[in-house]
């Protein structure tokens, strides 16, 4: 995957052929599910909780090489691990063992626990898109240089879902921000300056939707389906992508001319607006 400076990462992390894994566990207690805009946490085998901010423990898992698993990175485990967590309400998970591949097995294997925090924010490092969610300069945590102002890092993150269910979505896709590799000038935080990287962030948000529909009216109900059909997408959304990033940049002067930011503004609204039901809110 190619990384450019405003960054846009389509994961498609199933190239490879259909996962066999298991998932080992059962949960003590079930909250409300999670909605798709909220945020799951991973906090890894070095870091502690503090026991004051357990809402409630929902349960204890394992994910193992069920034989024959091909598509079993360390990401593609958290990935499955996370989209538990928020089935079952949970907003954390606390990985509690992480053995790497090794002579008996090609797979990342972990054992983990769901939590349900009082407040996540110390673990932290992403946000999903959501009119609910919009940008705050807080988010941009990576050290500042020179040149440009300010960095929007973001990425679409495209996965199939193939332990879902009949009733739940197969494809799951979600445009995110990385806070880590963000940055903005601590002199030059102001309200154009955000909404200009706002406007960066609701143009992954637009791509997600076409996305959506195109997996939508194409019927993918397969992994196998979905490598074909992901791959040709990936390089046709990527270049549109870079295109709007590019004329972005050049007709506001990198945030600069605020009345080209306004028309920038209303144009990605109405694009937004052309495909609610496609919307990461309400997927």
């Amino acid at each position: 995957m190619k990384k450019v400076t405003f960054v846009l990462l389509l994961s498609i992390l199933s190239f490879s052929c259909s996962p066999k894994l298991k998932m080992i566990g059962s949960e003590q207690q079930a909250l409300s599910p999670l909605s798709n805009t909220e945020t799951v946490v991973d906090i890894n085998e070095l870091k502690t909780i503090d026991p004051s901010n357990i809402a409630a423990k929902i349960g204890a898992f394992k994910i193992t090489d069920g034989g024959l698993a091909l598509d079993c990175t360390y990401e593609r485990i958290l990935f499955m691990a996370k989209e538990k967590a928020r089935s079952l309400g949970g907003n954390a998970v606390k990985i509690t063992d992480h053995k790497v591949p090794d002579n008996w097995s090609t797979c990342h294997r972990i054992e983990f626990d769901i939590y349900k925090l009082n407040d996540i924010e110390a673990y932290q490092n992403e946000l999903i898109w959501s009119e609910q969610h919009p940008l705050q300069w807080s988010y941009f945590k990576a050290a500042p240089k020179v040149e440009p102002t300010s960095s929007f890092c973001g990425y679409i993150h495209a996965q199939f879902n193939d332990l879902a269910k009949d009733n739940q979505r197969k494809v799951i896709i979600n445009p995110k921000l990385i806070f880590d590799c963000s940055y903005v000038q601590p002199l030059k935080k102001d309200e154009n300056l955000l909404e200009y990287n706002q406007i960066k962030f609701d143009l992954l948000e637009v791509y997600a939707r076409e996305m959506r529909k195109a997996f939508d009216e194409a019927g993918i109900t397969s992994s196998k389906e979905w490598i074909k059909f992901a791959e040709s997408l990936y390089l046709e959304i990527y270049t549109k992508y870079e295109t709007d990033i590019f004329n972005l940049e050049m007709e506001t002067n990198f945030g600069k001319n605020y009345s080209k930011l306004n028309g920038w503004k209303y144009k990605v609204k109405k694009d937004l607006e052309n495909l609610p039901q496609y919307s990461s809110d309400q997927i």
